[in-house]
């Protein structure tokens, strides 16, 4: 075992590092009441557009990620107005920030390509943002599915891919929010890209409910 420790320091000193780790975050030392405040506090914190805060029963399993992430992101699914956006855009990044002191910020999907400030270590010159969710340290992306092909020396393929080989590679946590189903990702994505975001994110799917946008 001594030796395949060292050939594995041999190969990481030359930045060819073989293993992956599982790197597990959690919030409130894993009190789950405690989880849930804060959850709460900086829900309100980072939507003022909100009067009356409802407490959704699809929140529950974001509180209980909080405990323990397992080292995997979020993929939050389903119906509109639920606060999908507001969790990605602002509850994640406080979190992270809070846990780890990354700041990062959530890129919508229709903006895959749009030019970007390069503001992590590694991005390329003329950088878009796709690169920058290719470096960020945890990729956050808003409303996958709306998002066109982008293209690459004529060639047209799936940002999100993208982004997941990378995060795959590299064992990052990866934080999506999309209006598809299961069936509709599979469809446009295929089976292959579905299992990589059961591999890398804890889905939860939220109801087709009444939307608490007013």
């Amino acid at each position: 075992m001594k030796n395949i420790n060292n050939i594995i320091n041999d190969l990481s000193k030359v930045g060819a590092n073989p293993v992956k780790s599982n790197n597990s975050l959690k919030w409130c030392n894993g009190n789950r009441e405690e989880c849930k405040a804060l959850f709460i506090e900086i829900f309100k914190a980072v939507d003022n557009t909100i009067t009356d805060f409802q407490y959704l029963e699809e929140y529950d399993e974001i509180v209980d990620w909080m405990t323990d992430t397992k080292g995997k992101g979020l993929l939050l699914a389903g119906g509109c107005g639920r606060g999908k956006s507001v969790v990605a855009t602002g509850v994640i990044p406080v979190l992270l920030k809070m846990a780890t002191n990354c700041t990062v910020r959530a890129i919508h999907a229709e903006q895959f390509e749009r030019s970007c400030t390069p503001t992590v270590v590694g991005m390329p010159n003329k950088s878009v943002n796709l690169d920058y969710l290719c470096s960020a340290s945890f990729p956050i992306i808003d409303d996958m599915g709306v998002e066109v092909q982008v293209g690459n020396y004529g060639e047209k393929y799936e940002g999100i891919n993208r982004v997941l080989n990378v995060a795959e590679q590299q064992a990052k946590a990866v934080f999506i929010t999309t209006n598809l189903n299961s069936e509709e990702v599979m469809e446009r994505y295929g089976m292959r890209t579905f299992d990589r975001l059961k591999h890398l994110c804890k889905i939860v799917k939220f109801k087709q409910g009444d939307s608490l946008r007013k």
